[in-house]
């Protein structure tokens, strides 16, 4: 089998989960990331893909079929509120703006909707990262041409991950305890 990315996007996937595995919670998502441009859009979405590596979706309030969970995050706004700010719930203070300087790698701490669903034995859990909207986000898009500067939306953006920048994703899983 063979998985392929999102067009404009990476896929990072779990092994396959050996058990019923349910996910419930919010989610976050600590990244490194450097920009050829002064501004850098990210956005996340968790998705279950089955045996085949077909999508299971969840339903949305709007009857569209909807991923596990999304996040996303412009990277000047990054700076965090360490005061209201959780190791699942990363607070942003939105009260500056914090341009990027090309090729600087900076963190990136993306708050994920919180979520519920269970991942039958032999599911994969993919993390997509984006630079645009990705599966499951109508009707909630991203493409106001006022707010996507064209110079921003041609650059090059990188992930950076070793011993020095972790990247991770915090990811709540529920055990169950079998009765006998």
């Amino acid at each position: 089998m063979s998985y392929q990315a999102p067009k404009g996007g990476v896929s990072f996937l779990t092994a396959p989960f050996e058990t019923e595995t349910e996910i419930t919670g919010p989610l976050a998502l600590r990244v490194w990331v450097s920009s050829s441009t002064t501004e850098l859009d990210l956005f996340v979405t968790i998705r279950n893909l089955d045996q085949e590596d077909k999508e299971v979706s969840g339903i949305s309030t709007t009857g569209e079929p909807a991923p596990v969970a999304k996040g996303w995050l412009r990277a000047s706004h990054r700076k965090l509120d360490p005061e209201r700010s959780l190791p699942y719930r990363p607070y942003h203070s939105h009260d500056e703006v914090q341009p990027l300087m090309p090729g600087e790698v900076v963190p990136l701490d993306v708050e994920i909707w919180p979520t519920s669903m269970v991942f039958e034995a032999g599911h994969r859990l993919a993390l997509d990262l984006e630079a645009h909207d990705g599966v499951g986000s109508i009707p909630f898009l991203h493409t106001d041409p006022l707010d996507r500067d064209p110079a921003v939306l041609a650059g090059t953006n990188t992930i950076h991950s070793n011993q020095e920048r972790p990247s991770f994703l915090v990811l709540p899983v529920i055990a169950h305890e079998e009765f006998i």
